[in-house]
């Protein structure tokens, strides 16, 4: 039986001996073997994907965790305590452009730290659900007919009535805002509509309202207060951060400190509403922003103070929310279709030997 001798003089010497039969075997591996050298490929891959992967997803877990600390706010809130002396309580009325919406907050007296915000919450009643109420269609509607506004609006206050304590009506304050739907009717109209909610609401509610309570907001309005509203429901405005948690250095407007203010930073929102859509976030100091696209504000307690001032950028865009631009897209379908069906049946008849739609009945035998 022949052998086949293997020697190596490096790093150490050493030499073994095969037998000629063996060595086919080594060299042409069988199926099983080839299928256990894969699988303990794919075994090792797997694990290095795992290694990788898992810091990614630990990031994520802890980010996640985070946004559901704050989405608790909204989400994991007891029914409000209306026995509670100490609560306040406010109602804002959306009027969109597709329909309206009441909204009924409550919020206890201020701690006095001057550098924590009022705690603001969405009124929940006894079921946990939050004080809600939509009506359809929107108020602009009602533009020829603006003796109906009360009317309209009517159900909304009284929804709201009925869940705040009746001796807390008259420091309740009513403020109601009409967006897009509003800005786009000309202006007498819109001092129609709310002419009549100012002279009759007061008639039927006893909450705190006067007329400049009730008002056509602009876009930037409407951009400032989405922008507040998502970014005091995720804690942006709370400034100690935890460890994780983005941070920006400011330079706050009006402030006197020498070295920047380090807090949370802010989301940027995008609010897309039936006829309009805003842009808003904010910006540094030191960014030049057009000052008709700027909005400076205290969000504190204290005017002194200006730890909770703001910059943001804020830019709207009438015509471009998501019904306008959805009747804008079929009137164009229409449009286009009625002139390539035009072009097509006028080629079409021209060339036809078939007398055109609408000539048929003057070439039909009679009886």
């Amino acid at each position: 039986m022949g052998r086949i001798s293997i020697s190596c003089l490096f790093p150490a010497s050493w030499h073994f001996s095969l037998p000629s039969q063996v060595l086919p075997r080594l060299l042409v591996p069988s199926l099983r073997q080839l299928l256990f050298i894969g699988l303990v490929l794919c075994l090792i891959g797997l694990l290095y994907l795992l290694l990788v992967a898992g810091k990614g997803h630990a990031s994520w877990i802890r980010k996640e965790n985070h946004f559901h600390r704050h989405l608790a706010r909204v989400t994991d809130i007891d029914a409000t305590d209306t026995s509670n002396p100490n609560l306040n309580y406010g109602l804002v009325v959306d009027c969109g452009s597709s329909g309206s919406r009441v909204f009924v907050y409550c919020w206890p007296r201020h701690n006095g730290n001057p550098h924590e915000l009022l705690d603001i919450q969405q009124m929940r009643d006894q079921h946990r659900k939050p004080v809600v109420m939509k009506i359809k269609p929107g108020i602009s509607d009602l533009a020829k007919t603006p003796e109906k506004a009360s009317d309209y609006i009517y159900p909304l206050l009284s929804f709201a009535a009925q869940h705040i304590p009746k001796n807390k009506h008259q420091e309740t304050p009513l403020y109601i805002l009409c967006t897009a739907g509003m800005r786009i009717l000309p202006e007498s109209q819109q001092e129609a509509l709310l002419e009549d909610l100012r002279t009759d609401i007061p008639v039927h509610f006893n909450f705190l309202f006067s007329d400049s309570h009730v008002e056509v907001i602009s876009g930037k309005q409407e951009g400032v207060y989405a922008w507040i509203g998502i970014n005091f429901v995720l804690g942006r405005f709370n400034h100690v951060h935890n460890d994780g948690e983005a941070v920006v250095e400011v330079n706050v407007p009006g402030g006197d400190q020498q070295e920047a203010l380090v807090r949370k930073r802010t989301a940027g929102v995008l609010d897309m509403g039936g006829v309009s859509t805003q842009i808003a976030y904010e910006v540094p100091k030191t960014e030049e922003v057009a000052k008709n696209l700027l909005a400076e504000f205290n969000l504190g307690c204290d005017a002194h103070r200006t730890e909770h001032v703001y910059r943001v950028y804020v830019s709207t865009f009438l015509g471009f929310g998501g019904n306008a631009a959805r009747q804008r897209y079929q009137e164009s379908l229409v449009r286009n279709t009625a002139t390539r069906n035009k072009l097509l049946g006028s080629t079409y008849w021209r060339d036809s030997r078939v007398p055109p739609p609408g000539s048929l009945s003057a070439h039909r035998p009679a009886g």
